[in-house]
């Protein structure tokens, strides 16, 4: 499904339909597709119970032993993701129910317990336990061939025979950089924040890392505008597009983008939250997300950040 291959189809075609002598174009087409594949072929490679998924130098992780956990992000040695030296537990990039108050501590087999996984075809399928379950959690994980971002859907299934009212949770774990993301709605009782040096510029609220002496964690909570947040570190640039949704779809005491600070900065979690909704008995739900990793080189402005990321959604 490579649109230069589809446009090389095309043309052969047009010529069979003239009684062209398509030998030398058939040639041709070989090639393109062997060069194709060579740059944009994608891989999947299993080591123990590390699933990788890659296309040239983008590095995709998830671990099945550890609550199909993804474990490493990166653009060739440039990691973007948190691991076990930071945190013996809260590490990588996971998913969880929301909201807290209902959901927390996460369940270890939504979290932590090992996930049935199956490749199919160019996708990575995992399914949690279900013993002494509520859910069933399913995670699958692709790369877009036409832009090389990571594909990943979250389904939660209501396995038991009560009726529940949940949203999904994503939370990605990353290094001290530059978090942002497009303010949504004015909300005092969602929009709080305990983090000191964020602020708004050109409708964007911006969270620069500052290490501090012995500095507590610190929480920022706010309804967003466009389904997207990102992360600048070093290096890299992160995004991550999610569906944007409405202040009264947010589940209770939660935002819809929520940024946490470590104690003593160890870590940062970027989260998203989607649709509360009622779940009733065999019934489920889907969260589509998608994850862009951008290899931009240091000392980016602010300007140049927001300029790329609109060139993603468009």
């Amino acid at each position: 499904n490579h649109p230069l291959i589809n446009l090389f189809l095309q043309y052969l075609t047009e010529m069979k339909m003239k009684n062209k002598n398509n030998t030398v174009l058939t040639f041709i087409l070989l090639l393109v597709i062997f060069a194709t594949n060579y740059c944009y072929g994608q891989e999947i490679k299993r080591d123990g119970n590390i699933y990788t998924l890659s296309a040239g130098d983008l590095i995709f992780s998830i671990s099945a032993q550890t609550g199909g956990r993804i474990v490493s992000f990166r653009r060739g040695n440039s990691e973007l993701l948190t691991s076990t030296n930071e945190h013996p537990r809260y590490y990588g990039a996971t998913f969880w129910i929301s909201p807290q108050k209902d959901y927390w501590p996460p369940y270890p087999a939504i979290d932590q317990l090992p996930y049935k996984t199956t490749i199919i075809g160019h996708k990575i399928q995992m399914v949690s336990q279900t013993e002494n379950m509520n859910f069933r959690i399913t995670k699958e994980f692709s790369i877009s061939t036409s832009d090389t971002a990571i594909c990943i859907a979250y389904k939660i299934e209501n396995i038991s025979n009560k009726t529940y009212k949940l949203a999904p949770w994503d939370v990605t774990r990353v290094f001290g950089g530059l978090s942002f993301f497009p303010i949504g709605e004015e909300d005092k009782n969602i929009n709080i924040s305990s983090i000191p040096n964020s602020f708004i510029k050109s409708n964007i609220l911006w969270v620069p890392f500052i290490q501090e002496k012995n500095m507590k964690a610190q929480k920022l909570f706010n309804t967003a505008k466009g389904g997207w947040m990102a992360h600048y570190y070093k290096n890299l640039l992160f995004v991550k597009c999610f569906p944007d949704i409405q202040v009264e779809d947010i589940p209770p005491q939660q935002g819809e983008v929520e940024i946490f600070i470590a104690a003593n900065g160890k870590y940062i979690e970027l989260e998203n939250h989607g649709r509360y909704i009622t779940l009733a008995p065999n019934e489920s739900t889907v969260y589509n997300e998608k994850y862009y990793l951008l290899f931009l080189g240091q000392n980016k402005k602010e300007k140049d950040l927001l300029s790329i990321i609109k060139q993603l959604n468009k």
